[in-house]
């Protein structure tokens, strides 16, 4: 019986708006851990609606494995494109899950969740405050 993927990595497409400076995500690396993480996402922001979330690990900048890349170059390789990018990131329950079946996450996976932000612009927001 075939089991099903309930932890599913995440191409996340941010395209920078009017009216919202940046994608709205920062970019850390632990020390004692591998990888660059999500830090901080500034709610509304592209990266928000694009659905990203704090502590996402990033495998893909644009389509290329960064998984021995350094700080530097990952921030390189998401700024190269100056409107957009599209990072393929998964939670720490994904990456556990993936490394447990031996199945190497890249962006052609059948499940692979693709969510973007292209169309969303800040001034489209209503915003109506309902308290009272």
């Amino acid at each position: 019986m075939a089991s099903t993927v309930t932890a599913v990595p995440r191409q996340c497409h941010i395209v920078k708006c009017d009216g919202y400076d940046g994608f709205g995500f920062n970019l850390y690396q632990e020390k004692s851990k591998p990888g660059q993480f999500i830090g901080k996402i500034e709610p509304g922001s592209p990266a928000d609606v694009a659905g990203l979330k704090e502590d996402d690990k990033i495998v893909e900048v644009n389509g290329v494995n960064i998984a021995r890349e350094n700080h530097k170059q990952v921030v390189g390789r998401i700024k190269a494109i100056a409107s957009e990018t599209t990072l393929l990131v998964v939670d720490k329950e994904c990456e556990e899950y993936h490394s447990e079946q031996g199945i190497v996450i890249q962006n052609s996976l059948p499940y692979v969740q693709h969510i973007s932000s292209e169309g969303f612009d800040t001034d489209d927001e209503e915003f109506i405050d309902t308290r009272l």
